[in-house]
């Protein structure tokens, strides 16, 4: 037995060390102190950054060479850290409406471990237990809100579904390893060598089918996307917004380095695969969501379409794939983070206020709120000088670049119909009429800090991407080389 090289899993352990303390004050404290846990929480993740940075350049394994720190899940980690983070800054305010509060900030953390581990996992045993750490966390957020009925039931439903698409993920591992007999995923193509086509290993061939079901699943890809508009609708808006880009990103992040590192020789074949999902998922997402009458529902049905641009990249492959999928998932974090922001900041205990005509006259009634739900809605729609349109611009120049002209056409047509329905908000809010009865709107101070931090950086990545897309570039050496 190799002793642990415990130091290439320092964020990791950090992460595990505040879940444990934040547990361990909320047990010990008599009265709810949502402060003190919120604290505690963004202070391990804070130092979770710090430790992720500190070892950005190490490409040391460990645990057997399941996991390993190299610059690539380092920049993952960071990723979702930086989800994490926001989504504690906001449920500072927004777990006071919560039955038990406290449980809320441990389940963001171990959910953030889980993507953590996924991001570093190269071996498809540490892949599955990473994705159940993930996908148990957010079941239980998701039904967190335990005096709201669509709350449980939306936990129940994704608990259920999300059971079926992990048995599919099991049985895909399992089928890979009788074909190739290893686990490993550098191992893997080495022992089953370069296949004329997909015919040549069927068991193997099955598995890889089977693994990418699950996580389509996850991702939210067209067929495997019926769960994502019922769980994102009533699931509280705090963990939708960590759960509607977490656990996208962590999904991708997993894919590129199975996809690369796997199964190279069939890249052709799981290119043309994803093309055709990325399409049926961009068309059937926003179609489904030009009738929405509800803004939560609305952006859950967005999201679908989002996955299927980052699919996009995943279909083209090789460095200018994988580096616009980095961008482009940092991008939409910052973008569908504020706009949930903004949704619970508009929200109250039983008046949740997320349809349509309760955004009538926003400008009138809190113009902040207004501008920065408009920016939002046109980085989301791809709209210039914002993250949004470059987030676009680099996934279909991909494609053109790679020999995808047809993807990339498809995916611009896509985001001229997604510009209705986000514009469709940004116009009730100015020059809808306000409601006579309409109640003020008062913004607690860290949701109009998450307010100010995303609207930022959702402006600067959108007019100076450069030190951003330098940094992807290195972190993605140890996936596709130099």
């Amino acid at each position: 037995m190799q002793i642990p090289n415990l130091r290439v899993l320092a964020p990791e352990a950090i992460i595990l060390a505040f879940v444990l303390l934040v547990l361990f004050v909320d047990a010990l404290s008599r009265k709810k102190r949502v402060g003190l846990l919120g604290g505690l929480s963004l202070l391990g993740v804070i130092l979770a950054v710090a430790a992720s940075v500190y070892y950005w350049q190490d490409g040391a394994a460990t645990f057997q060479g399941m996991v390993v720190a190299d610059p690539y899940g380092m920049f993952a980690n960071l990723l979702f850290l930086l989800a994490a983070g926001l989504a504690i800054l906001m449920g500072l305010e927004a777990v006071r409406r919560f039955v038990l509060p406290g449980e809320v900030f441990v389940l963001i953390l171990i959910a953030c471990l889980g993507m953590m581990l996924l991001g570093s996992s190269v071996n498809l045993v540490s892949v599955f237990l990473a994705l159940e750490i993930l996908s148990i966390s957010l079941y239980v957020l998701t039904a967190s809100a335990r005096d709201e009925w669509r709350s449980v039931e939306a936990g129940m439903k994704y608990f259920i579904l999300g059971g079926f698409a992990s048995a599919f993920l099991l049985f895909g591992i399992a089928m890979i390893y009788g074909a190739s007999g290893t686990l490993s995923l550098a191992e893997i193509s080495p022992q089953v060598g370069a296949p004329a086509s997909l015919l040549d290993n069927p068991l193997l061939a099955a598995g890889f089918i089977f693994l990418l079901v699950g996580f389509a699943f996850k991702v939210a890809l067209v067929p495997f996307q019926m769960w994502t508009p019922d769980v994102y609708e009533g699931a509280p808006s705090l963990v939708t917004a960590f759960m509607s880009v977490g656990a996208k990103a962590a999904g991708f992040v997993a894919l590129i380095r199975i996809l690369e590192t796997a199964f190279p020789y069939w890249k052709a074949a799981w290119g043309l695969l994803l093309a055709i999902l990325a399409v049926l998922t961009m068309f059937w997402g926003n179609m489904a969501a030009l009738s929405q009458k509800s803004v939560k529902r609305m952006l859950a049905y967005s999201s679908i379409a989002h996955a299927g641009y980052i699919a996009i990249g995943l279909a083209v492959a090789g460095r200018a794939g994988y580096a616009s999928i980095l961008f482009y998932l940092l991008c939409y974090t910052l973008m569908n983070v504020g706009a949930f922001a903004v949704i619970l900041a508009l929200g109250r205990k039983g008046e949740p206020n997320e349809m349509m005509e309760d955004y009538d006259g926003l400008i009138h009634r809190k113009p902040i709120l207004a501008v920065v739900m408009a920016l939002f809605m046109l980085a989301l729609a791809g709209i210039p000088l914002t993250a949004g349109f470059l987030g676009k611009l680099y996934i279909f120049s991909a494609a053109v670049s790679g020999g995808y002209i047809w993807l990339a056409a498809v995916g611009v047509i896509n985001a001229v119909i997604s510009a209705y329905y986000y514009l469709r908000v940004a116009a009730r809010m100015f020059f809808g009429e306000a409601p006579a009865d309409a109640k003020p709107i008062s913004v607690p101070w860290p949701l109009a800090l998450t307010l100010i931090l995303t609207a930022l950086a959702v402006i600067f990545f959108g007019v100076y991407p450069t030190p951003i897309l330098d940094f992807i570039q290195l972190a993605l050496r140890p996936i596709v080389g130099f």
